[in-house]
């Protein structure tokens, strides 16, 4: 199956490696624990490495062979223990009970083609979940919601250098449908040479965004309860200002 962040691996750190604001959240959610910590969607490890450097036990998983290989870099230049698995949460024997945390971080829930694809998620990680873990989703908040008005318009999303010295920009450009609940996102990596010429490479990204009510019965269907909801990464209210949604849910117990 082609690897669809073949591309996006070469730059994710650059553009992402700057952001913690969400690493604090995970952190106070691991330390309530003393179970190993699953991270869905690991990527580069920007989050698992952290949470392992601060003592926890953490096993990260992702489809992407070249997100796991940095990943794993990343992890080794710092002499830190994660374990990396390649593979979807519905194809992967993840060990019953086996976690006190789960986290799907930074919209990688929306890679979920349909329904069934997102109950058969959330089933995998709530029979992995130990009997008093946690499963934490952090969505796009209302603030982020789908938006057909602006379909078809580039969207600069970062503009800096390469470690090269080479000036980088990163576009964005959507096609949002909203009976579909869809994004179909595609992204333009732009590198300007020394000789002036501008290199281009792209990525294309299917979205299926997910609302609350309709989260709380996705949980439900997969045999688990929504605890908490909340519009930030300071566990603020969700509002219709809230650019995250993070939902934090745990076995039903029937």
């Amino acid at each position: 199956m082609p690897d669809s962040y073949a591309t996006d691996a070469a730059y994710y750190d650059l553009i992402h490696d700057n952001f913690d604001g969400d690493v604090g959240l995970w952190q106070s959610f691991a330390a309530r624990t003393d179970r190993p910590v699953l991270e869905v969607g690991t990527g580069t490890g920007r989050i698992a490495v952290q949470l392992a450097g601060a003592g926890h036990t953490v096993v990260g998983i992702d489809p992407s062979p070249a997100m796991l290989e940095r990943g794993r870099q990343r992890a080794d230049e710092l002499a830190i223990d994660v374990t990396f698995i390649e593979g979807k949460v519905t194809e992967l024997t993840l060990g019953a009970g086996y976690y006190g945390l789960v986290i799907v971080p930074a919209d990688v829930f929306l890679y979920c083609a349909d329904r069934e694809e997102q109950v058969a998620t959330l089933r995998a990680l709530g029979e992995c979940l130990h009997d008093s873990g946690v499963l934490a989703l952090d969505l796009p908040g209302p603030a982020l919601w789908l938006d057909p008005a602006s379909n078809g318009q580039p969207q600069l999303v970062y503009s800096g250098t390469t470690p090269e010295g080479e000036p980088f920009d990163v576009w964005h450009l959507h096609e949002d449908d909203l009976a579909e609940q869809l994004r179909i996102l595609r992204v333009t990596y732009e590198r300007t040479g020394s000789d002036g010429l501008v290199r281009r490479s792209q990525s294309e990204h299917h979205l299926r965004y997910v609302y609350p009510n309709e989260c709380r019965y996705l949980l439900e269907q997969a045999g688990l309860v929504q605890l908490d909801i909340y519009g930030d990464y300071d566990l603020g209210p969700l509002t219709n200002d809230s650019e995250r949604m993070i939902v934090i849910a745990g076995r039903s117990g029937e």
